[in-house]
């Protein structure tokens, strides 16, 4: 795209497609399978090279691919998840769909994603939960090393988001691991939604390292079905025999075309990405009414978002998101917290207040727009836009 055809409107993420994103999909197109062929099995596999998790299954969405991982890990009725406020509704409604009781913890100011010193003390103090989701908010990855720990002490299984977070590194004891590697979790899950770093256009995948869990979550991928050689062998290569109630669940091949050619480009998206992020904190960080994201954003992270902070609460955030509307730069808002819901106030009395750290946190934010067809004159005119609202406002 030249930038002269560019976007008029600029929203606060979007996908970056391109020919040979369009050719491969084309090719899958004229190829014998559809769906569930040999395309799906190379995505897998490409994504177990980037993340070095042993095994991935992909599959429809990444709701699809969190609700796959609690049933794997046996998430049942009157069960506990605890994972962050401040991510999608399906961080929680996963557990809900197994028929346990999510709940929440508090965030860490400093990185957005769930607090393992809040964990930790609801542990001590409330109940030890059968399982913790913890977020990797934005592309900055949750503190997943004591996340482990408290796993090791308390007995909870791990599902990390990584739904931001494809490309995004982290370190422990001086190693570095990637986001999806499973090192510190018992499974991980991906997104592949449009205005993610790599889209499929919908689509999700879990990582893990253990091969009874891949083999299970296979099997709940598709209907809970699976095939035995021996009984094949009794009965006919049609055989089949569903010994759990699993979803179809299954992604394309004509999706998974697409996130090969965009798997190759990850390293390009990821440093567009932070180049937009360094201009933006070079842009803002002299303003003394605005909290820039996490450091960790311009550094090992792949950013997902921008969420930048304005101090004067909710009233102002509201004049500023309504002015760079009409100017064209659609912002977004990540995000509302989740047990602010009517679902989750309603079933389970969770009141406001309960996690004051999120709570101020979404009063304050404003996702600006970030994604890697940005020119930069387009970076430049957020940066214009953002400064001439404050201007006007504080006139």
């Amino acid at each position: 795209m030249s930038e002269k055809d560019h976007l008029k409107i600029l929203p606060y993420g979007r996908q970056s497609v391109d020919e040979n994103d369009v050719k491969a999909v084309m090719n899958a197109v004229e190829a014998p399978f559809l769906t569930t062929g040999p395309g799906v099995a190379e995505f897998e596999k490409k994504m177990c090279k980037i993340t070095t998790a042993k095994y991935a299954v992909a599959c429809a969405s990444g709701t699809a691919a969190l609700h796959l991982a609690c049933m794997a890990l046996g998430v049942k009725n009157g069960d506990l998840g605890l994972t962050s406020p401040i991510s999608f509704l399906a961080s929680a409604n996963c557990v809900e769909y197994c028929r346990g009781q999510a709940d929440f913890i508090d965030i860490d100011p400093s990185t957005l994603c769930l607090s393992p010193e809040d964990l930790d003390r609801y542990c001590r103090k409330i109940k030890v939960p059968d399982l913790v989701i913890p977020v990797d908010f934005a592309g900055v990855p949750a503190d997943l090393p004591a996340i482990k720990k408290l796993s090791d002490q308390y007995g909870f299984k791990v599902i990390e988001d990584a739904a931001h977070a494809l490309g995004s590194q982290y370190q422990d004891g001086g190693k570095t691991y990637d986001c999806g590697s499973c090192a510190h979790t018992d499974l991980a899950v991906f997104s592949f939604h449009s205005v993610k770093t790599v889209t499929t256009g919908e689509g999700g995948a879990v990582m893990t390292n253990d091969q009874g869990l891949a083999k299970r979550l296979r099997r709940l991928r598709s209907h809970g079905m699976e095939t035995q050689k021996a009984k094949q062998a009794e009965q006919g290569d049609w055989y089949y025999e569903m010994t759990d109630l699993g979803y179809n669940y299954r992604i394309t091949d004509l999706q998974c075309a697409l996130g090969i050619a965009q798997l190759e480009k990850l390293s390009a998206f990821k440093a567009r990405r932070q180049e937009i992020v360094s201009c933006y904190n070079r842009a803002f960080g002299k303003i003394a009414s605005l909290i820039l994201p996490p450091d960790r954003l311009e550094g090992p992270a792949c950013p997902h978002l921008y969420p930048i902070r304005i101090k004067g609460g909710s009233a102002l955030r509201k004049k500023i998101y309504q002015a760079l509307r009409a100017m064209d730069i659609y912002c977004q808002i990540h995000y509302i917290p989740i047990y602010w819901q009517p679902y989750y106030a309603q079933k389970y009395n969770y009141q406001r207040g309960r996690c004051p750290g999120a709570e101020t946190y979404y009063s304050q934010c404003l996702s600006l727009p970030l994604f890697p067809a940005m020119f930069d004159s387009d970076v430049g005119r957020v940066v214009e836009g953002v400064i001439k609202t404050l201007a006007q406002l504080n006139e």
